[in-house]
């Protein structure tokens, strides 16, 4: 039996088309783990009368403790051999329970990964959707998918090496039971995710990757890297930091460093989001400038040799001129701005 655990709140609008497309499924031996959290909307509602309609499905209501508690909430009810987590504004498709379990199943994987689709909420911008699935082989005009079977570390390394979205979200995964331990994600900080996959992977022995885009991320609002910036969302930066100490601790010193340069790029990238955002938050933006300068200069020869071409040319640029750095970025977002 596969655990589905889905947290909910404020998703009124949504939640009918998350939990119809769990209840959807080719593999039906789940169970479905809905915490209301402390949604002030429809949506306890909304899941009581799903349960009294599908005994498959549980409720859990609590006091709101963030989408990490409401996780753990399911987790720790979770009875599965596999647990999966799913948003509860996204949506998957009908073959992501089979495939996920099968892929787990045929390749002894712990972890098993699809890859996913990006859905706008605004109209004006679905004709995106499609550019932000995972490549895929096409043969006489037919989708050819496939799946690649990694190490632990191998996995790993995919997210310090790639920052692969698809690998480091917690949804868009099937988790065996033997991971629990592993799966609590840290309540009240942002960026849950990046505090625990690489982890996860790192003990998983095995993990299968699909190319195949059986999850399909609503994205709302507008622009991902441009809809604005709050202080708390550098937690990204301390999970980083985390996630350096973590290769050291286990003598890994190739991922130490691949970690160490994602670390120093993503602090380039939240002094550039203080300075357009919180502009009146200078300390904030000179504390960053202060760390990241502090890491350049103790690192920089072994933070180059594993930088690709831009990420070398952006650290280059930020450590001669912010300012200019700045302005590359600006004209990246006009360029890219589903990024």
């Amino acid at each position: 039996m596969i655990s589905v655990i889905v947290p909910v709140y404020g998703v009124e609008k949504y939640l009918e088309r998350c939990v119809g497309s769990i209840l959807s499924q080719t593999f039906q031996d789940f169970e479905l783990i809905l915490i209301d959290d402390g949604s002030p909307d429809r949506c306890g509602e909304m899941c009581d009368r799903y349960a009294g309609q599908d005994a498959r499905i549980r409720v859990v209501h609590q006091e709101n403790r963030g989408l990490s508690g409401a996780r753990n909430t399911g987790l720790g009810l979770a009875a599965g051999e596999y647990i999966t987590y799913i948003d509860s504004d996204d949506r998957i498709e009908p073959k992501y329970l089979e495939v996920l379990y099968n892929n787990a199943v045929e390749f002894q994987a712990k972890v098993s990964v699809c890859a996913y689709g990006l859905e706008w909420e605004h109209k004006s911008r679905q004709g995106q959707n499609k550019q932000n699935e995972s490549r895929q082989n096409k043969n006489q005009g037919e989708e050819v998918f496939h799946t690649v079977v990694y190490t632990g570390r191998q996995a790993a390394e995919k997210i310090v090496k790639e920052s692969a979205r698809a690998m480091i979200t917690a949804w868009g995964k099937l988790y065996h039971r033997d991971l629990k331990p592993l799966l609590v994600y840290p309540e009240g900080k942002t960026h849950e995710d990046e505090f625990v996959t690489y982890r996860v992977f790192y003990e998983a022995g095995r993990v299968a990757v699909s190319n195949q885009p059986l999850y399909r991320y609503l994205q709302r609002g507008g622009s991902i890297m441009n809809d604005g910036f709050r202080e708390k969302r550098l937690d990204k930066i301390r999970a980083l930091r985390e996630a350096v100490t973590f290769f050291r601790d286990n003598n890994d010193w190739e991922l130490e460093r691949y970690a160490r340069k994602r670390y120093l790029t993503n602090l380039q990238i939240a002094w550039y989001r203080t300075a357009k955002f919180l502009p009146d938050r200078k300390e904030l933006g000179a504390l960053l400038r202060a760390e990241w300068k502090l890491t350049y200069s103790t690192y920089k020869k072994e933070i180059l040799e594993c930088a690709g071409f831009m990420d070398r040319l952006s650290i280059l640029v930020f450590s001669v001129s912010p300012h200019v750095y700045r302005v590359m970025a600006e004209v990246y977002l006009k360029l890219f701005p589903e990024v």
